[in-house]
């Protein structure tokens, strides 16, 4: 079975759903949590991440799905989430859980705290790749093989954007995916066939520093970095002061380096004085909005990203 690399979104505006220019696109809501690729073959099961590694011994709950997929071999396209009691994700579990690596403690999460996977699309199917067939022929095959259940179901869609945006903002989900049903699947791209159209700003970024707070003896703050594609260099996006945990400073503690990520003209924008560290943790941050001079105002903590690398850290904006 091909090993395949997972299509990615451009950022969109809700301004677009005023555009005649959507007509041949269908919409999906956001599931925020790990994307994943799922290969089964025959009763197995892989769930692979974006690193490329198989998650499936933290969610053993989810080794029951090959029974809801209606063929022999496929590989499909989704998101792992935890829901609370409301239907909505809950962030503090989903984080909670991949940090478990002790076998009891993800067996009985795996009873209190259940992963759920979206499947949104799918790649191949008994050994025929579908990448090069338009979106809307995969997703009826998708609708012939998934059968729902409280650990697999068939994400969503709609071909009224405006009426899935108003239930969106109501719920206070964090944005949906425009997709054009005549696009095919462009493997490790980021592509205006699919667009994420976000109703909380959000963004993935480095952690590349922190400060210290010399009268309480402890770090009080995250320097946020991200990656400029066009320039090839890392910024600074800005400092992160609440949120974060105990854990998080632990994990710092490691990580720390006399060699900053940041090039001077970039460490001058800092007036604190800061411990750099090894720019290998992502964290999730939403914010109010971004400046003119590349700066996320107000950014909070969300969670940190395990399913992510480093260069995914993009400034899109």
């Amino acid at each position: 079975m091909e090993k395949y690399k997972v299509m990615l979104v451009k950022l969109g505006d809700k301004d677009l759903l005023n555009r005649k220019s959507l007509v041949g696109f269908i919409f999906e809501p956001k599931f925020d949590g790990i994307r994943v690729l799922i290969y089964k073959e025959g009763n197995d099961i892989e769930l692979v991440n974006r690193k490329g590694r198989d998650i499936i011994f933290k969610y053993p709950e989810l080794l029951e799905i090959p029974r809801n997929i209606n063929c022999k071999d496929c590989v499909l396209d989704a998101v792992l989430t935890i829901l609370n009691k409301e239907g909505k994700p809950n962030h503090s579990s989903l984080q909670y859980r991949e940090q478990l690596n002790h076998p009891l403690a993800i067996n009985s999460k795996s009873r209190t705290v259940p992963a759920t996977l979206f499947v949104f699309d799918i790649l191949e199917k008994d050994d025929q790749t579908l990448v090069n067939k338009s979106l809307g022929e995969r997703k009826r095959i998708l609708g012939e093989i998934i059968t729902n259940s409280p650990f697999i179901s068939l994400a969503s869609h709609t071909t009224n954007g405006k009426e899935l945006w108003k239930q969106i903002q109501e719920r206070e989900l964090s944005g949906m995916i425009a997709k054009e049903l005549s696009s095919i699947y462009e493997q490790g791209k980021r592509s205006w066939s699919w667009l994420n159209i976000q109703n909380i700003n959000t963004t993935n970024t480095l952690i590349v520093g922190s400060t210290k707070n010399e009268e309480e003896k402890h770090f009080d703050s995250l320097i946020l970095a991200s990656y400029v594609p066009e320039k090839g260099e890392i910024i600074y996006v800005g400092t992160l002061k609440q949120g974060f945990n105990k854990k998080i400073k632990k994990k710092l503690k490691k990580l720390k380096t006399d060699k900053p990520a940041l090039s001077e003209e970039e460490r001058n924008k800092i007036k604190e004085e800061v411990t750099w560290i090894k720019p290998e943790l992502i964290v999730e941050v939403k914010y109010q909005e971004m400046t003119k001079d590349k700066q996320l105002k107000e950014p909070s903590f969300i969670r940190l990203k395990f399913d992510k690398k480093p260069g995914d850290c993009l400034l899109l904006s």
